[in-house]
């Protein structure tokens, strides 16, 4: 292999790995945003959490506890790689960790959806009634940034430091500040958003939808702005939420292997990402134990299996949410 050859196969091998490098970046501006926020455990500062009681006319308990039961044993799973300490466990890993992050955060979130009656078992009607709660202030402001709008006009709300994107911005630029976390969370909700609806596109595309047609009464290849706006108004806002998802679906074989053939820290990024898991489900379960009560929800909590839990829970519980009572 000649020098020119292998500086291809180097360069071919850098630009594989961007994806990977990109998303560690992302996620770690998001946890930075929420350290930055000294209220972002004290849920008594938003209105929706005094008020919150159970509206579930046919609530059953049993099924609350299901629901956190697996939370809790996922969320184990995720975080059984912090006792092997192995980087090469951290690496191929990833084809079931991105999985568990969300699912552990989506299942404590239907939890607290199952006491107040909206609980279902489709994903993108959970994650519009999230953002929908963001949108109304429901959540901690640490993790209340969204986005929304029509094709290259979006808004962006919950980051106060933020108010446009640069000519020279990078999804690889070192964060050193809540402005360049707050400028990456930006931009991850951007991209997040675009692709939600270009895979909107692809859908209507496989449904034939006739709104698409061109003259030849065809699907349009050329679409313009008419086309996009009635995409874009089937798509509720972005949130963090739907970059969990967004995570989460990328752990099929081809997008893997752009993390694995990374280099990036991999224990960094599974810390980061576990850090998120651990703030998402603390918000959840206190707005639970708020619901059903301080005493029902420590019930569930220690009847839960100890060999498969690593105290997360009980952790957030004893330090988080008792001492709101």
């Amino acid at each position: 292999m000649g020098l020119r050859d292998i500086f291809k196969k180097r360069r071919e091998e850098e630009a594989k790995s961007i994806p990977s490098k990109v998303f560690f970046n992302h996620f770690f501006a998001i946890n930075y945003c929420i350290s930055c926020d000294d209220d972002r455990y004290n849920l008594k500062k938003i209105p929706f959490y005094n008020q919150i009681k159970i509206k579930n006319s046919e609530f059953d308990i049993e099924q609350v506890r299901k629901l956190l039961w697996n939370s809790w044993s996922t969320e184990y799973a995720y975080k059984i790689g912090e006792k092997i300490d192995n980087s090469d466990y951290y690496k191929f890993s990833l084809h079931w960790n991105f999985p568990q992050a969300y699912y552990s955060v989506y299942l404590c979130m239907t939890a607290f959806h199952e006491t107040q009656g909206i609980a279902n078992d489709q994903h993108e009607k959970s994650i519009k009634l999230f953002g929908n709660s963001i949108k109304d202030g429901h959540y901690p402001s640490a993790i209340s940034f969204y986005s929304s709008g029509l094709k290259d006009d979006f808004e962006y709300k919950g980051l106060e430091t933020f108010e446009n994107f640069p000519k020279n911005n990078s999804v690889l630029t070192k964060i050193d500040c809540l402005e360049d976390a707050e400028l990456q969370v930006a931009t991850f909700l951007k991209t997040t958003r675009k692709k939600n609806a270009d895979d909107k596109k692809q859908r209507f595309k496989k449904q034939n939808d006739k709104r698409f047609f061109n003259k030849k009464k065809e699907f349009s290849k050329s679409f313009k702005k008419h086309h996009w706006d009635i995409i874009y108004k089937t798509i509720p806002i972005t949130s963090v939420f739907n970059l969990l998802y967004r995570l989460r679906i990328k752990a099929n074989y081809r997008d893997i292997e752009s993390f694995i053939n990374a280099d990036i820290d991999f224990k960094s990024f599974h810390s980061s990402l576990g850090d998120l898991i651990y703030y998402l489900n603390f918000i959840h379960e206190g707005y639970i134990a708020k619901a059903i009560g301080i005493e029902k929800y420590e019930k569930i909590l220690n009847d839960f299996p100890s060999h498969l839990s690593d105290d997360s829970a009980k952790d957030r519980f004893k330090n988080y949410i008792k001492p709101l009572k």
